[in-house]
C-alpha cells in the first residue's frame, strides 16, 4: 500500500518541526495501542514553495500489508508573517475594517446560528478589541476631572494649569503603554493579537485582494499536479486540512481541478478530508469573492470529502454545511452534494484525565485530530494515513460506527 498525504496546516507562525514533534509523539502512542511496527522518518523543511514546505515519510507493518506514506506539508504561513510586523496603530485600523466587513455580510450571525460555541469564538477578536479600547481609555477619561482639579489645587496658581495637564498627559501615555505591555505578556495564553491578524488575512483572501496568498495557491497547485504525475497509478492521494487550512485547501483544490479535473479519480483512490475546519472565518466575509467559486468547483468534482469536527471545540465551525452555505450552484436544478460529516468523539478518543486538563484549553484542544485515538474503532489520523485501507474506505467505515 502506498499513499501521498497533502496536509494543509492551520494559521500559526511556528515552524513546521512544532507541530512535528507532537506528531512523531502521538504516532508512537497509536503503534502502542495498535500493537504494530512503524516509524517516522526526520522532517525535511524549507521545500519550496516559499520555503516552508516540508516533507516526511512514515511506513507501518500491518497483517494485512505493508504501508508506505509520504507526508508534504503545503506552506504557505511564511505570508502572514508581514502582518505581524505592522505598527499596533496599523494593526488595530485594519482590523476594525475586517471586523465591519463580517458584520455587513451577516457572518457573526450565521455563526451564531450554526453553532453559538463557535460564533462565540467568532465574535472573541471583536470584543476583545472593544475591551481593551475600553480598558486603554477609561480610567484616563474617568480620572482626568480628578487630576485636574487635586494637582491644580497642589501647586502654584499660575502654573496650576500647564503641570496639572502634563501629569494628566504623561499618566495617560504610561497608562496606554501599561496596558499594551500587558495585553503583548498575556498573548501566548489570549491569542488575542494573532487572531486579530488571521481576521485581517481572511478579509484580503476572501475578497481576492491578497496577491502573495494567491500567487501561493497557484504555486501549491502546480506542485500537487507534479507529485500526484509522479506517484504510481496505485498511490492513494490523501489531502487533509486542519483549522483555517481548510479553506486554503479549498482555494488549491480548486486550482488543482482547473489543471487536472479527473484527479479526484485516480485508480489508487483520493480522498478529501476537513479536520476541525474553519469554513465560518474565512466564509463570514461572504462567498462572493473567489470562496464561493471554489467551493462550488470542489463540490461539483465529486471529489470524496468527509469533513470531521469536533462538538467540544470551538475552534472549528463544523456544523456549518459547507456546500449549502458557500457554494454558488449554476441554478435551482443543480443539486452540489454535501461532504460526509462526523464527530471525531473527542472525549471518547483520550483518558479521562487528558480531557479534563485540555476541556478548556481551547486552542491546545483544537489540535486533539492528530491526537492517537486510545480505543481503536474510533477516528486516528494515523490510521487513516497509515492504515491499510485506502482512505475512502476507512473513513466510510468510521462513518458507519465501525474500525
Amino acid at each position: 500500500m502506498k499513499r501521498l498525504v497533502l496536509y494543509f496546516p492551520g494559521y500559526d507562525l511556528r515552524p513546521a518541526r512544532y507541530c512535528f514533534a507532537l506528531l512523531r509523539k502521538e504516532f508512537n502512542t497509536f503503534l502502542k495501542v495498535r500493537l504494530v511496527d512503524g516509524a517516522l522518518s526526520e522532517l525535511k523543511e524549507g521545500l519550496e514553495p516559499g520555503g516552508t514546505t516540508s516533507s516526511w515519510s512514515g511506513h507501518v507493518d500491518w497483517p494485512e500489508a505493508h504501508v508506505d506514506t509520504r507526508f508534504v506539508q503545503i506552506g504557505w504561513r511564511d505570508v502572514i508573517k508581514p502582518d505581524f510586523q505592522r505598527s499596533w496603530l496599523r494593526t488595530v485600523l485594519d482590523a476594525l475594517r475586517s471586523f465591519m466587513l463580517v458584520a455587513q455580510a451577516g457572518g457573526y450571525r450565521a455563526a451564531l446560528r450554526s453553532n453559538w460555541a463557535h460564533g462565540v469564538f467568532c465574535l472573541y477578536p471583536p470584543v476583545g478589541l472593544i475591551l481593551y479600547f475600553l480598558t486603554s481609555l477609561l480610567p484616563p477619561i474617568l480620572l482626568a476631572p480628578v487630576i485636574l482639579r487635586n494637582v491644580g489645587a497642589a501647586v502654584r496658581e499660575d502654573q496650576a494649569d500647564e503641570i496639572a495637564w502634563s501629569v494628566l498627559l504623561g499618566g495617560s501615555a504610561a497608562w496606554l503603554v501599561a496596558v499594551y505591555l500587558l495585553m503583548t505578556w498575556l498573548e501566548p495564553k489570549s491569542y488575542f493579537r494573532y487572531l486579530v491578524n488571521s481576521w485581517h488575512f481572511m478579509a484580503r483572501l476572501a475578497r481576492n485582494d491578497h496577491p502573495e496568498m494567491l500567487a501561493r495557491i497557484e504555486e501549491s497547485a502546480d506542485l500537487i499536479v507534479a507529485a500526484a504525475s509522479e506517484a504510481d497509478d496505485d498511490t492513494d492521494l490523501v489531502f487533509v486540512s486542519h483549522s483555517c487550512g481548510t479553506f486554503v485547501a479549498i482555494y488549491i483544490l480548486a486550482a488543482v481541478l482547473r489543471r487536472q479535473p479527473d484527479i479526484v479519480r485516480r485508480p489508487g483512490g483520493f480522498a478529501f478530508v476537513t479536520l476541525g475546519p474553519a469554513f465560518d472565518c474565512l466564509g463570514g466575509f461572504g462567498p462572493d469573492g473567489g470562496f464561493g467559486e471554489a467551493m462550488t468547483a470542489v463540490a461539483r468534482s465529486g471529489v470524496d470529502w468527509t469533513d470531521l469536527y469536533g462538538p467540544h471545540d470551538p475552534l472549528c465551525g463544523g456544523r456549518t454545511p459547507p456546500v449549502a452555505r458557500y457554494a454558488r450552484p449554476a441554478g435551482p436544478s443543480e443539486a452540489l452534494p454535501e461532504p460526509r460529516r462526523f464527530s471525531v468523539c473527542i472525549p471518547d478518543r483520550m483518558t479521562a484525565d487528558r480531557f479534563r486538563h485540555l476541556r478548556f484549553r481551547f486552542f491546545a484542544l483544537h489540535f486533539n485530530y492528530f491526537f492517537a485515538s486510545v480505543r481503536p474503532g474510533l477516528f486516528d489520523f494515523y490510521r487513516l494515513t497509515l492504515g491499510p485501507k485506502r482512505a475512502v474506505d476507512q473513513l466510510t467505515a468510521w462513518d458507519m460506527g465501525r474500525d
